[in-house]
């Protein structure tokens, strides 16, 4: 009984004591293609009995997992530092290379000194950090022969095989593949992502027909994606199978804002093998891969697919595929945008979900409803003869299909089951038109899908009506995340316009982790926007769209808002020159008054976008005048958290002259009303 009891004191003492968990470096837990050299690490406390707080911490860095067991760090050794700090916590070991995999743990001490047990061993491993690291190659199946028409080819088709006659250590997948890709290696798709990868403004281009004007003085990013295959290969003959996709990079469907595709799609592939004795060899995209086209005959972004089954290439993935009939990859020209480790999340499909009604309405019209508006693509189980067709036309709420159309047509032969690859569409309805193939409630069903940051926080309380509405937002703010890019609507123009995304930075952090969504976002802003006036566009990547101040000023509001929620002064420094120059830009907007009346050269502003009703309209200049106010407010802010005294000083300054302006100009000293006195303005 003594002996229990003891052993009970024990438990209960150790448990009250403070413990180490959750380790993440750059935001994510063991991250596979680091690109920052001194990356950033992250801890969670854990005490079950009184509340602890760290008042110091010690950070072990090794090689191997083996020396990290025995508290031997050959990378760093942080010793013990004082500190509070267990975010954003910046490795300070020796300098990293290229492909390296770093094992890690940390220990921290409480407020009275006592030491936690160290915590389990993390890791991350470093991308490819040089531009000398790819020895791949750009290939396409075909170049842009009508580079103005809004006519798009079949998909390309893509093979390589290669042999491998000893044992494999480990086996890395680099791959971009735009505008989208799917990956396979002997058969088996490469990840579980879709409509990979993210976008960002990937190329110079042309940027003919604008409806608004747009002085590009761009930067271009290029995102790829990293992956463990080594399950996947085998000590025998191997095949990599790549589709691609047309995705943003050759968007010709919708030309509304303007004629702004890239390119024909292209590829690079570099599959790194090394062996058990310490060799390693490289399979990369060049000229001796070969490539067709199949049965997808038509993908875009905002009309849909086009996929004839009868034309299907049985096995192409796959070893022992006659490809004979194939021709040689095409070397095609690089993007000029830089590559750069994807760390942004990635689109997934999330759910499925079953129609709640199949109402037949006549001898060839099926309609189908599901029980709320998502974003995604159906997948359907028919059977019928070769060559009988299927049309499925995607609806919303208002009835309108905003040309979202995908076409199947069956090969025969038995049990057929599709779904699209490189869309998607927003809708609750789905009409299926179908005068051969017989259709029921079971013949389809519906794929969520969409970019997968993780929820972070939840709401609930007892009015049902305030649970409904977040319920509500929580499936609108999904329905938007397409590409680590947030949307004003994900079905018409499904662009990433700013100005909405800095009216919900809060609300979505505050649901969401947003840490590396907005990372990679804001890297969009910054890319954008013109080095040479400032100037941040509406959209980010930039395509097209109307706005005012309130938009650009999403560069300032969204990285404060951030820095607010996470304490990131790292992504604060990163974009505080382009910040500050937006302000200098909204500076030279300014009439006589002090008033902003225009943004760039075509003059207009949007304002007070959507007010409910005529009555309720603000004046332009008085919104992008408060917002310039705003922004250099928020500024002020970013200075002083970054010790810029003298920075801080001039945005003060700036914010008194501005404020002076403005209630000069709106405010009506005998009324003691904005404008008119109008709720909005006041």
């Amino acid at each position: 009984l003594l002996s229990f009891l003891w052993g009970f004191v024990f438990f209960v003492s150790g448990q009250e004591r403070i413990s180490v968990c959750n380790l993440r470096c750059e935001y994510l837990e063991d991250p596979v293609a680091v690109e920052n050299e001194k990356p950033l690490l992250s801890w969670q406390l854990q005490s079950s009995g009184q509340a602890k707080s760290q008042t110091a911490y010690r950070i072990l860095v090794a090689s191997s997992p083996s020396l990290l067991a025995e508290g031997k760090a050959d990378f760093w050794d942080s010793g013990k530092i004082t500190s509070s700090r267990s975010s954003q916590v910046g490795y300070e070991g020796k300098p990293l290379d290229s492909r390296q995999t770093l094992y890690w743990k940390a220990m921290v001490w409480d407020e009275a000194g006592e030491a936690s047990p160290w915590s389990e061993t993390g890791r991350w491993t470093m991308g490819l950090l040089e531009p000398s690291d790819w020895t791949a190659r750009w290939i396409g199946n075909r170049e842009d022969a009508y580079p103005d028409s809004t006519l798009t080819t079949p998909a390309p088709y893509f093979r390589k095989t290669f042999r491998i006659n000893k044992p494999v250590k480990q086996a890395k997948a680099y791959i971009c593949g735009l505008g989208f890709y799917e990956m396979y290696l002997n058969g088996e798709r490469v990840g579980d992502q879709v409509l990979a990868p993210a976008v960002t403004n990937f190329d110079r281009r042309p940027l003919k027909k604008m409806l608004y004007f747009f002085d590009d003085q761009s930067n271009q990013r290029v995102l790829y994606n990293t992956f463990d295959v080594t399950s996947l290969v085998q000590k025998a003959e191997n095949t990599v199978g790549v589709l691609l996709g047309n995705g943003w990079y050759n968007q010709r469907d919708r030309t509304v804002e303007g004629c702004m595709w890239y390119d024909t799609p292209r590829l690079l592939c570099q599959l790194e093998i090394e062996y058990t004795d310490g060799s390693t060899e490289l399979v990369v995209t060049d000229d001796s891969w070969k490539t067709t086209t199949g049965p997808l005959l038509h993908d875009a972004i905002f009309t849909g697919e086009e996929y004839d089954a009868r034309l299907e290439l049985d096995g192409w993935n796959r070893n022992g595929y006659k490809d004979s009939s194939w021709k040689k990859a095409l070397l095609v020209r690089a993007p000029k945008g830089s590559l750069h480790a994807q760390l942004a999340p990635h689109e997934k499909i999330i759910r499925i979900l079953q129609p709640v009604s199949c109402e037949q309405k006549d001898d060839s019209t099926y309609w189908y409803a599901f029980p709320e508006m998502i974003s995604g693509w159906a997948h359907i189980k028919v059977q019928g003869n070769a060559g009988d067709r299927i049309k499925l036309r995607f609806v919303g709420e208002e009835k309108n299909d905003f040309g979202q159309v995908d076409l199947y047509t069956l090969r025969g032969g038995g049990v057929e089951q599709w779904e699209p690859r490189f869309t998607w569409h927003t809708f609750r309805y789905i009409e299926v038109i179908s005068r051969q193939v017989r259709m029921n409630k079971e013949s389809l069903v519906a794929k969520v899908v969409h970019t997968d940051p993780q929820p972070t926080g939840s709401f609930s309380c007892s009015n049902e009506l305030f649970n409904k509405i977040n319920e509500v937002y929580l499936r609108t703010q999904k329905n938007n995340f397409h590409g680590s890019i947030s949307s004003d609507c994900p079905h018409r123009e499904r662009l990433a316009y700013t100005g909405d995304a800095q009216v919900v930075v809060e609300s979505s952090i505050l649901s969401f982790d947003m840490t590396q969504f907005y990372r990679k976002w804001f890297d969009d802003m910054g890319d954008a926007r013109n080095r040479k006036s400032g100037y941040v566009p509406h959209t980010a990547p930039f395509g097209g769209g109307g706005g005012g101040p309130a938009w650009g000023s999403a560069y300032v509001i969204m990285p404060w808002a951030y820095y607010c929620y996470y304490g990131d002064t790292v992504l604060l420094n990163r974009h505080y020159e382009g910040m500050k120059q937006w302000v200098a830009y909204l500076g030279t907007r300014t009439d006589a008054r002090g008033i902003i009346v225009r943004e760039e050269p075509d003059g207009w502003c949007l304002g007070d976008w959507c007010a409910p009703g005529k009555k309720m309209e603000l004046p332009e200049p008085l919104v992008n005048t408060a917002y310039y106010y705003h922004s250099a407010d928020l500024m002020s802010k970013v200075a002083a958290v970054l010790g810029k005294e003298e920075d801080r000083l001039h945005f003060d300054r700036l914010c008194t002259r501005i404020r002076q302006d403005f209630n000069t100009v709106f405010f009506n000293p005998s009324t003691h009303h904005y404008w008119e006195g109008r709720q909005g303005a006041d």
